[in-house]
């Protein structure tokens, strides 16, 4: 069990970076249905999306559901399992006999014995459902149960953030063409990948905090574009879950050569206004893509401000670099006030969370530099109109 909770976690961590990534919604849903099989030891996933105009569900992934058992109809909302339309998740622990599930026919020739639906919904109003099928009679956990939902969530979540990025993307679109105008760089979002770090041992309660920690982190990062408001967020938490003094998250000045904070907690106001850090002699490593620590500031070289540390009553700092595809672009820091050792668990706790930073401050400020786009031509057209 404590394998599988630990799956959660990286599935998790996986699909939320896809989201925040991957411009296309379709390839996010493809990327849950896929993840979710082998994590939760299934049959089978499919995701389908409510078509309004006819009520029925429309296929979007699936995996490892064979051709013919997907061309047997179409899904009436109405007719299938229609309690998730409520927003809420229903087990059907025998899909060939309940009366709430289609084509019990074709069920039993596919093999299917229990299903799992959760809703997909976008601002409290569900537009789809994902699906787990099983080829034993199966009851689910609360925790598998909440597990499976916040994937659902995502898979909103994906679709908001998708339609976000086309609506704005559309209207600069429409200012080009007006003007005559072919846009000469496009940005490409790059996919990002995920490297796990294998641990030996396993907390399953922890495990569990850290999924939904992230959960909360990445839900408020697409809600909220506002990246230096999430970056706050993410560092009180940091600072709740892994017992610290304090954290902070630094961005990289390429002008000055500095590191300038975006977010603090737990520190003093002397010690934040201690002085400008200078990215070549305040743990180095960390630019270079190391993940750097420090267990005795007192004895070691390599900090800045050694004497201001110790006065705060910081013992030990775990530094690791915040990427933004191959470049380093800052750190997240965390602070203790005894000798601290991290395993591999927590370490890959904050990589993941400096890795959601990294992304949030990406998609800030392509956001911004795309509003600004539209801005400027509008301006722009206004005034050649006027001429």
């Amino acid at each position: 069990m404590a394998r599988r909770e630990i799956a959660y976690f990286r599935v998790f961590h996986e699909v939320s970076r896809a989201i925040l990534s991957v411009l296309d919604s379709k390839e996010v849903l493809r990327l849950i249905v896929r993840r979710i099989v082998p994590a939760m030891k299934l049959k089978a996933a499919s995701l389908r999306l409510l078509n309004e105009e006819t009520n029925d569900l429309e296929l979007v992934a699936s995996r490892f559901l064979s051709k013919k058992y997907l061309r047997k109809g179409p899904l009436n909302a109405d007719k299938s399992v229609p309690e998730v339309l409520d927003g809420r998740p229903v087990l059907i622990h025998d899909a060939q006999n309940d009366p709430r599930i289609q084509y019990p026919k074709e069920k039993a020739e596919e093999g299917i014995a229990s299903i799992l639906s959760v809703p997909v919904q976008i601002h409290n109003k569900v537009i789809g459902m994902l699906r787990l099928y099983t080829s034993s009679p199966r009851s689910f956990t609360e925790e598998e149960i909440e597990f499976v939902s916040a994937l659902g969530e995502m898979a909103g979540l994906a679709i908001i953030n998708a339609r976000m990025y086309e609506k704005e993307k559309e209207k600069l679109a429409k200012l080009f063409k007006k003007a005559g105008i072919e846009p000469v760089h496009k940005e490409r979002i790059k996919k990002y990948g995920i490297k796990t770090v294998e641990g030996e041992t396993f907390d399953i309660k922890r495990s569990t905090e850290f999924f939904k920690i992230l959960h909360e982190v990445t839900r408020d990062l697409l809600y909220d574009l506002n990246s230096r408001e999430v970056l706050a967020s993410m560092v009180e938490k940091a600072i709740q879950i892994m017992h610290i003094k304090g954290c902070c998250i630094y961005l990289l000045n390429d002008t000055a050569g500095g590191l300038d904070m975006v977010a603090s907690g737990g520190l003093s106001n002397e010690y934040l206004e201690k002085g400008p850090l200078e990215a070549n002699k305040s743990m180095p490593g960390v630019l270079k893509g190391k993940t750097v620590y420090i267990k005795d500031v007192a004895t070691n070289k390599n900090i800045q401000y050694r004497d201001e540390a110790i006065r705060e009553g910081i013992v030990s700092i775990l530094s690791v670099p915040i990427f933004v595809k191959d470049y380093v672009i800052g750190e997240l820091r965390l602070y203790s006030a005894e000798e601290r050792e991290y395993d591999k668990e927590e370490i890959e706790f904050i990589l993941a969370s400096a890795e959601i930073g990294g992304i949030a401050i990406t998609n800030t400020k392509f956001y911004q530099r795309l509003k600004h786009d539209i801005k400027f031509w509008e301006s722009t057209l206004s005034y050649l109109d006027k001429g």
